[in-house]
């Protein structure tokens, strides 16, 4: 059993892994403002971090859609490596997102904020691991790529690889354990489609019998495949039929 500090641990990925690493007999440590810990302004971060073995950084800090991104997540990013170095703690492992090294979806500031997160992580002074994850199945109806009303559901034309959100916590929790080493790992669904496509199988499966209409994407690289993971990424499971069949 280890005892594992989960940062964003109220976020929506960070209940699950809260859930995922209890599961597995961890002892779990949340890192988020109802505990105290406020990490853009570095405030609680290292009492919390007392014994902790891992760290597991699904924070979000600040709002993706202002006009920077950027400089909060960073902040916030360099307080957690900080105190995490100062309190002892062996391994970090980052939850970041696929995609993001790549120019044309840096035009997007918030894939540009993380991948510069990436950065001061694989500079820690303790072993760290970035798990580039693709969007989730759970990312259908989600208000960053689709308008929902009563009716229709309009979906971006977004190209992507998702997987299912459990299994990428899993992988996370797995990480902090030290089964996948160390370095930069990403981690995808087993196969390719939009996210329209995505959304009618969706609501096809829970005989939802809303319209989708297809949009543009805001970002032609959303698009275009940026957001296909590489060759060599580690394909989870439940496939996408297998979790619709459980929705």
């Amino acid at each position: 059993m280890l005892k594992i500090a989960v940062a964003g641990a109220t976020g929506a990925m960070g209940k699950v892994i809260v859930e995922k690493a209890e599961a597995a007999g961890h002892d779990v440590v949340k890192i988020c403002r109802s505990e105290g810990v406020d990490l853009l302004a570095g405030e609680g971060i290292l009492e919390q971090l007392d014994g902790v073995d891992a760290v597991i950084d699904a924070s979000q800090v600040g709002d993706p859609a202002s006009d920077d991104p950027i400089t909060p997540i960073l902040d916030g990013a360099k307080n957690l490596i900080d105190a995490a170095e100062k309190a002892g703690v062996h391994r970090l492992v980052m939850l970041s997102i696929n995609g993001v090294e790549k120019p044309q979806l840096q035009e997007f500031p918030f894939y540009k904020a993380r991948f510069e997160q990436e950065q001061l992580v694989q500079k820690a002074e303790l072993e760290s691991v970035v798990v580039r994850s693709v969007q989730w199945f759970e990312f259908v109806l989600n208000p960053a790529g689709s308008e929902v009303s009563d009716d229709e559901v309009k979906a971006q034309n977004w190209a992507i690889q998702p997987a299912p959100m459990g299994a990428v916590a899993d992988f996370l929790v797995e990480a902090a354990e030290g089964k996948h080493g160390e370095g930069l790992i990403t981690v995808a669904g087993g196969e390719r489609l939009t996210l329209p496509e995505l959304t009618e199988r969706y609501l096809a499966a829970t005989n939802d019998s809303r319209k989708v209409t297809t949009v543009d994407a805001v970002l032609p690289a959303l698009a275009d495949g940026s957001l296909y993971a590489p060759v060599d990424a580690i394909i989870l499971e439940p496939t996408l039929e297998q979790w619709l069949r459980q929705q």
